[in-house]
């Protein structure tokens, strides 16, 4: 499996390592974690079967977490840097996909509007 940002590769994998981080946390801390773990697993799987909304929902849940992650690294929970270095890079991939997908939905846009005058002369 190549890792390349743009095909959402890279948030899938980060969404499966705090998955499982969650997981981990869920034996020693509130039941809160198990919910997350499972909401991460369902987004990773929906994230690489590229559905849209999914990528959507994944793109505002880690830049929240991203942000919380900076104020925790900030407070001086170094740890939290690691989270916040995995969902820049997650970050990273989502918003080089949504320019690969802009620049080709406007690319046929472009090919539409050329088909409809192409024949017609004045």
């Amino acid at each position: 499996m190549e890792l390349r940002f743009g095909n959402l590769k890279v948030t899938v994998a980060v969404l499966l390592i705090q998955a499982a981080v969650n997981g981990m946390n869920f034996r020693t801390s509130p039941g809160i974690y198990g919910t997350f773990a499972l909401f991460d697993v369902i987004l990773a799987l929906m994230v690489y079967r590229e559905n849209r909304t999914a990528v959507k929902v994944a793109l505002v849940y880690l830049t929240l977490d991203f942000f919380m992650a900076t104020f925790y690294l900030i407070a001086g929970a170094l740890l939290k840097g690691i989270i916040a270095f995995l969902d820049f890079l997650a970050l990273h991939d989502m918003v080089s996909y949504v320019g690969r997908v802009m620049k080709e939905e406007k690319g046929e846009e472009v090919e539409e509007n050329l088909g409809d005058e192409g024949g017609q002369s004045l």
